[in-house]
């Protein structure tokens, strides 16, 4: 059964995100030569505002998740009841506050941003926008949690790509036709109902022994305090620069940041699907045998943080012949910034450096401590954008975000080697450092390298090509920094 879910995360985490990846680009082409840079500005930066507001659901599905790993691996029935109806409870009491954010956000927001919309489009594109994240809250982000712990997101993510191809084939159709911005998010509200009544219906007969009433009214969920510092700080951290550029400079310039952004953001939520998507496995092994979830730590590090080096890799050569195709034919405000590419590679690194030591100082209960250090990032890095964005603009914000990264990467590595594990660095920064050297040399040789495709087939084929070498390049340091990658690979394809 476990090697059944494995496989199907996989194929679903990293086959549904590449449908989402390729209609999330098409959408915001369509956006800018449809409704122009100012909207999809707007856009951009209203689905950052609730990113914010979602911090009222702060540390519920992460302290659920963690706290039903333990039970998801004892088979214990009444102890998933519990946690499952105690998560419920905070996620409906948190909907009312969450609805009323949302009317306080579609009337402030058309006040703030410096746009050229008119107010009452911008009320209605927060206003609609908000009120799917109502729902959401209310009916099914528990299910979500829960479907997440038992190794089944691949349901979460095969309902996912349904939801947002519909969304976006729709967006499509729409902006085609020149219908109001404010009418594509009533759309995706209306999808939002019928992915309600999905999720009811599965959980339900997947899960008929769920109580919903098991938790006393006193409970409260482990650490979930400290979950709620962290959530908030990344939030802060990852949602700054957008609403800094919107709020000190223009939407336009916002629409400049969101288009590279797009990029880096459909490739690390290509891999981080697929993270999520198997991250079980660290939970419930954590709670089954230590010494193989040694292995399992790093060859998880290898794998993504190897994986994620590749991509940056490839990015970082492809990125402005991209952007110089994408925006073709925009002429409102120009795109292509030769500064930006090096910037956004390094955030994803830094970040990707510590998303398998996080996943375990979560699961070994080491939530508060990381919170302290999630804060200091947060407040560094919105302290930063502020001051930079003045006299550096978007590559002030980016600046900001790549200084505030390496502290929590340093603390994590130091928690899970030396705090939880018990052993030294070595493994760690073999498999860090050898990747790190892979980016490097790209940089330096990129000068050389000379790949500048004009039409979006040569891309494609480049593409191909760059992906093939780095592919063995990637492979062959990996498996020489930790061997175990290998076989661990080996295994999983002979089981597949």
């Amino acid at each position: 059964m476990k090697e059944n879910k494995f496989i199907k995360n996989i194929v679903f985490s990293f086959g549904g995100q590449i449908v989402v990846m390729v209609l999330g680009i098409i959408i915001p082409r369509i956006m800018i030569t449809s409704y122009g840079s100012d909207v999809n500005g707007i856009v951009s930066t209203v689905t950052q505002i609730f990113s914010y507001m979602a911090l009222l659901e702060a540390g519920i599905s992460q302290a659920a998740r963690n706290a039903l790993y333990k039970h998801i691996a004892n088979k214990d029935k009444d102890g998933i009841s519990y946690v499952v109806s105690l998560s419920r409870r905070y996620f409906r009491r948190v909907t009312i506050v969450y609805g009323i954010g949302v009317m306080l956000l579609s009337s402030i927001t058309p006040v703030i941003l410096k746009s050229n919309v008119d107010k009452m489009t911008i009320f209605f594109i927060v206003f609609w926008e908000g009120l799917s994240g109502v729902i959401s809250f209310y009916f099914i982000e528990t299910d979500i949690a829960l479907l997440t712990a038992d190794g089944r997101g691949y349901i979460n993510n095969g309902i996912n790509v349904v939801n947002k191809t519909i969304s976006y084939v729709v967006k499509i159709v729409m902006a085609y036709f020149g219908m109001n911005i404010a009418l594509l998010q009533f759309v995706y509200f209306f999808i939002t109902i019928i992915k309600v009544v999905y999720y009811r219906g599965y959980v339900n007969k997947e899960y008929p022994w769920l109580r919903y009433d098991t938790a006393q009214k006193t409970a409260k969920l482990p650490d979930r305090n400290a979950y709620i510092v962290t959530e908030i700080a990344w939030t802060i951290f990852s949602s700054t620069d957008m609403i800094v550029l919107s709020t000190f400079v223009s939407t336009q310039l916002a629409s400049v940041y969101s288009i590279y952004n797009l990029v880096f953001a459909n490739i690390n939520n290509l891999l981080s699907t697929v993270f999520y998507g198997i991250n079980y496995l660290l939970g419930q092994t954590y709670h089954e045998n230590i010494e193989r979830y040694e292995k399992i730590h790093d060859t998880f590090n290898s794998l993504f943080f190897g994986s994620m080096t590749v991509l940056m890799c490839i990015t970082y050569i492809l990125i402005i012949p991209f952007i110089k195709l994408y925006t073709n034919g925009v002429t409102d405000v120009d795109y292509i910034n030769q500064e930006l590419p090096l910037l956004f590679c390094l955030v994803q690194l830094f970040s990707w450096s510590r998303y398998v030591t996080g996943a375990l100082s979560s699961i070994a209960g080491y939530a508060k401590r990381v919170s302290y250090i999630s804060l200091i990032e947060a407040i560094t890095n919105i302290t930063l954008s502020v001051v930079l964005v003045h006299k550096y603009s978007i590559v002030g914000v980016l600046i900001a975000t790549v200084v505030a990264l390496p502290l929590k990467v340093l603390y994590l590595t130091w928690l899970s080697d030396k705090k939880i594990l018990n052993r030294s660095f070595y493994k760690t920064f073999a498999i860090l450092g050898t990747n790190a050297a892979l980016f490097v040399g790209t940089v330096i040789a990129k000068e050389h390298i000379g790949i500048e495709p004009t039409t979006y087939g040569q891309f494609v084929v480049d593409g191909i090509i760059l992906t093939f070498i780095y592919l063995i390049f990637g492979g062959v340091l990996n498996t020489i920094a930790n061997p175990d990658v290998f076989t661990f690979v080996r295994k999983k394809l002979k089981k597949a």
